[in-house]
């Protein structure tokens, strides 16, 4: 029975260095693209060897954390990009019709995403929500909101959640449906009144969030992302759908 267990062995230093990358990545404290310090600074802010740091940044590439650039740096990778966005976006190519649940699927994040927030978000989480409202509200005075605002609105909002894959499903949701969003965003911001009530949604679910309300949060959620799909299924009825 002995034969069964294993000696203990104490974690080596590259290792320890390596879960805590990891930790950091999947908490949303280091983000995608995310550049790491050089080694000899990040060396000595770990308080560890360079040999050390240096086999930990190579095991966490091989794990496809992390990507070194040569003569550019270490930078945070996209992980989770190819392990989901291949497998459907191959189904979409082939059935597009597959794009509204996928919607509903956006859906069903989004409004869970609110309702954590409201609870886990920080005071930094607050400033990243509310700057990127301030841009799609400057915009609604200037006739037009960045599509690119508008997700990393909802982005910002999941990354509160502190929930690693939460954030990359949701971004991998919007890569695959990014063209259809753009069509329909283009078409909302050309009839009058529609910008407007756009950003008092976002705000609702802002103001939500910073009052930790989270069944309003996730109310004002659903709200808004139902509001889009009756304005999103005209487009795909009329636009997108063949026949």
């Amino acid at each position: 029975m002995s034969d069964i267990y294993q000696k203990i062995r104490a974690m080596k230093v590259s290792e320890e260095i390596a879960e805590q990358i990891r930790t950091l990545i999947k908490e949303g404290k280091l983000r995608p693209g995310q550049k790491l310090p050089p080694e000899r600074a990040f060396a000595q802010t770990l308080g560890v060897g360079r040999s050390s740091l240096r086999e930990a940044m190579n095991t966490l590439a091989t794990q496809g954390f992390i990507e070194i650039r040569k003569r550019q740096g270490i930078f945070v990778s996209n992980i989770s990009d190819t392990l989901i966005t291949d497998p459907l976006r191959q189904i979409l190519k082939e059935d597009n019709s597959e794009l509204p649940h996928l919607y509903e699927l956006r859906k069903d994040i989004e409004m869970a995403s609110a309702w954590l927030a409201a609870e886990r978000r920080t005071p930094e989480d607050l400033i990243q929500i509310r700057q990127l409202l301030e841009n799609m509200e400057q915009g609604v005075k200037n006739g037009a909101i960045s599509l690119r605002d508008d997700l990393d609105f909802h982005l910002a909002i999941a990354h509160a959640t502190r929930n690693f894959l939460r954030v990359h499903v949701l971004k991998n949701i919007f890569g695959l449906s990014g063209e259809f969003l753009g069509v329909v965003l283009g078409k909302l911001s050309r009839k009058p009144g529609n910008l407007p009530v756009i950003c008092s949604h976002h705000r609702a679910i802002f103001e939500a969030i910073e009052a930790r309300d989270k069944d309003q949060a996730r109310e004002q959620m659903r709200t808004h992302l139902t509001w889009v799909e009756e304005k999103w299924r005209v487009v795909w009825e009329y636009e997108i759908t063949p026949g």
